[in-house]
Formats: C-alpha cells, structure tokens, sequence
C-alpha cells in the first residue's frame, strides 16, 4: 500500500484482494476525500480530477445520471464509481480486468460506501 491518508478496514482489504488495485480514493461529489491509500495531495487531485470527469459525463448524457467511467493510459487503468454523492476510484495495474476490478469495487466497498 503506498504511504498516505490511513485507510479503512474495506480500502485496506480491496487492495489485499485485488491483484490489480494498486490505490484508492472514496470522496464525496464535489471533491471532498473521505478515506484514501494515497497521500493526501495525490487524493485531493484525483478526486478532483474523477469528479470533474463525471461531471463532463453527466453535461454529454443529461438524460440520464452516469455511475462509471474507465480510462486507460500506458500507466494505469482507472475506474470511477458513483453512488449517489459517494465516488470510489480505483487506480489498476494497465491491462486490469475490468469486470474483476468492478466485482471488487461493489462486494468490498458496498457496505462502506452505498456503491452499486
């Protein structure tokens, strides 16, 4: 786990389980982080930075309310899942499965964070 904000018993567990996960970030809409593995600063900035995707998102669909994202880079997966005002991201190795890595998300974090 790298060195940062203390993580909850669910963060810590997510990123024993995963093969994939290497991070993660739980902030509620609008930024505001509430648990992370990552250094307080490096949270801040992806919270920010998922938020305003979904935001993005959510002007290109206005019919509808967007409750995941995935990008990828040459440097990692990333995956955005909201649940009402709660987002978790999941920073993974490239190449993740994303049905594994979504599996994880919803049966660790569920109970946690209301995702669905």
């Amino acid at each position: 786990m790298f060195p940062g904000m203390d993580a909850d018993p669910a963060v810590k567990e997510l990123l024993r389980v995963s093969e994939d996960v290497r991070a993660v970030v739980v902030f509620d809409r609008g930024g505001e982080v509430s648990v992370s593995s990552l250094p307080e600063d490096e949270a801040a900035e992806v919270a920010g930075i998922a938020d305003a995707m979904l935001a993005y998102a959510d002007r290109l669909r206005p019919d509808c309310t967007v409750v995941r994202l995935e990008a990828s880079t040459r440097q990692a997966d990333i995956y955005v899942v909201a649940s009402g005002e709660h987002v978790t991201v999941a920073i993974a190795d490239p190449g993740s499965t994303p049905p594994l890595v979504q599996h994880d998300l919803r049966t660790l974090l569920a109970g946690e964070y209301a995702l669905a």
